[in-house]
């Protein structure tokens, strides 16, 4: 579905045909049959609904920010939500505070309970700048997305590797101390589609000549930026939708369990829960390494991992136990749900990893702390109350964030978590 709003034209290697084609780009040189290319998107399967808000002068022209936020939503017959994640590659370059875009992102997602926004932080990084997220990559609601280096190919020389943040990419905290970005995915540099609006049928380069970082060659495109975090980790969202929608979820293998639809916070959960904090630093350069850590400014949760985050049968090491659209009212006596470690099956995996995230109405733009519902997750195990495991690196409650993670390395086969 494409949906002209400021125009109904491309623009020469043009911000919006590389991302779109990042989560759903398939080579298909006639325009019709499709094939795999050097650049196929990360789920070329899916659907993309696009609303063009930019002119060929590069000016952004968006609608209201619910306009925006329903492209694709409406089937024909009106009788479902088509689109349930919403890939966004731009934003506030200056407005660094919890803004009205940031409440109206955050109610739209609280109207919406199987929507999961996806949002690019920004590139205001630079100099380990805090605070850098521009609105709506800092709403509480949405998955705000960092850029860290990419692999292979995608690497300039001077670039340390896929272990390292990128310079640019913008940090946390949020201007009331939230945690953000939430994860990271590679950013620098992603090959994707070029737009070529006056040599349609642009494909692969003929004599594979791939394009360098940052070059371009024929149909094809390399760029940097939390832009093209963004998508990947919008396309790992229609991914793990699909997982549940074809009933994955059972013993990791298709029809294994009855499908389901999840909600966006549900797959945001997933998402997280699945990131390895396992980065050794941001990469400046000349300026040298800034050490980075599970938690903090620069990469938040840490970076996207879909083999961590699901189980497939022969696929990955990882068990999944879920709970989605659970309800608890103000008063309501602690929730408690058990989980026993069982490596029956031959996982040899010894980090439990627990994420609670929830999705909650918008807050007033300029507040101070953004949280309304102080949801509060801890674990204790084998029953010992004496010893609990607070989330996101504390050793108390966290009041701040609406989502919270407990990992917790070296668990054994039988106990029980709680």
């Amino acid at each position: 579905m494409y949906r002209s709003y400021a125009d109904d034209k491309d623009e020469e290697l043009g911000h919006g045909t590389h991302v779109g084609a990042i989560i759903v780009g398939n080579r298909a040189p006639d325009g019709k049959s499709e094939e795999s290319g050097v650049a196929n998107g990360i789920a070329p399967a899916a659907k993309l609904a696009f609303i063009d808000i930019s002119s060929t002068a590069g000016q952004l022209s968006p609608p209201n920010d619910n306009e925006v936020l329903s492209t694709g939503r409406v089937t024909r017959d009106r009788s479902s939500p088509a689109a349930h994640i919403h890939s966004m590659s731009w934003g506030s370059k200056n407005v660094f505070y919890y803004n009205n875009a940031a409440r109206m992102f955050d109610n739209f997602m609280f109207a919406n309970d199987d929507f999961l926004a996806v949002v690019a932080a920004g590139n205001e990084g630079l100099n380990d700048k805090e605070t850098s997220v521009g609105a709506p990559g800092n709403a509480k609601n949405v998955l705000s997305v960092g850029a860290s280096h990419s692999f292979g190919d995608d690497l300039e020389q001077s670039q340390l590797g896929p272990s390292y943040v990128a310079d640019f990419s913008s940090r946390g905290p949020t201007s009331d101390g939230r945690i953000c970005p939430d994860v990271v995915a590679p950013g620098k540099y992603i090959l994707s589609a070029a737009a070529r609006p006056n040599n349609p049928g642009a494909c692969d380069p003929r004599n594979g000549d791939i394009p360098e970082p940052s070059g371009d060659t024929d149909g094809l495109y390399s760029q940097a930026g939390s832009s093209m975090s963004a998508p990947l980790v919008a396309g790992s969202a229609a991914l793990i939708r699909q997982y549940f929608e074809e009933g994955w979820h059972g013993d990791g293998a298709k029809g294994s369990e009855s499908p389901m639809s999840p909600s966006g916070a549900l797959v945001k959960a997933v998402l997280i829960n699945g990131a390895q904090a396992d980065l050794i630093g941001v990469d400046n350069g000349r300026k040298g390494i800034t050490e980075v850590k599970p938690y903090d400014n620069n990469q938040g949760f840490g970076r996207v991992s879909l083999v961590d985050s699901v189980y497939i049968k022969g696929k990955t090491d990882v068990s999944l136990k879920y709970w989605d659209l659970e309800t608890l009212f103000d008063g309501d006596a602690a929730k408690t749900y058990q989980v026993r470690i069982n490596k029956s099956r031959g996982c040899d995996a010894d980090v439990l990893s627990v994420t609670l995230a929830w999705i909650e109405e918008g807050s007033a733009p300029g507040c101070t702390k953004c949280l309304l519902n102080d949801l509060d997750l801890y674990i204790t195990e084998d029953g010992r109350e004496s010893v609990r495991y607070h989330p996101n690196g504390r050793s108390i409650k966290d009041d701040v964030n609406n989502v919270e993670r407990v990992v917790i390395d070296g668990v054994n086969d039988g106990s029980e978590f709680t």
